[in-house]
């Protein structure tokens, strides 16, 4: 896997493993949010191979260890305005982590399909389009 216009596999490797494997799609979305951004944007954590996730205390059902999931350093007034724009790129998932030490309050993104209740029809899954 080569490197993307705005990130390196070593930033987005596993800490544990060394392994990359993020996912395409993401990361073309990803990079559309970059691009729109302007600015770089550190990424602390990428992908995470099960084993690492584990040791981490990570959540088993992680959507790192899928590679649809990083966590973005950043903070104030970048923070809100990256997660405007990850509303906008069709981000279906935003952790938001501000508080404490200034260096350290991140962004969680995610995309993957989700879960809706539908009344009429039971469950439906929001499709992962482009």
């Amino acid at each position: 896997m080569s490197d993307w216009e705005h990130f390196t596999r070593d930033e987005m490797k596993c800490k544990g493993t060394d392994e990359c494997r993020m996912d395409e799609k993401f990361m073309a979305r990803l990079e559309r949010l970059r691009s729109d951004y302007g600015r770089p944007m550190v990424v602390s954590s990428g992908y995470r191979d099960i084993s690492y996730n584990t040791t981490i205390g990570g959540s088993p059902n992680s959507a790192h260890t899928q590679g649809k999931a990083v966590d973005i350093l950043v903070a104030g007034h970048d923070a809100f305005r990256v997660l405007r724009l990850a509303i906008i790129h069709g981000f279906t998932g935003i952790g938001v982590s501000q508080r404490g030490m200034y260096e350290r309050r991140f962004l969680h993104l995610i995309r993957q399909k989700i879960q809706t209740r539908v009344p009429a029809h039971g469950y439906g899954v929001i499709n992962d389009g482009p």
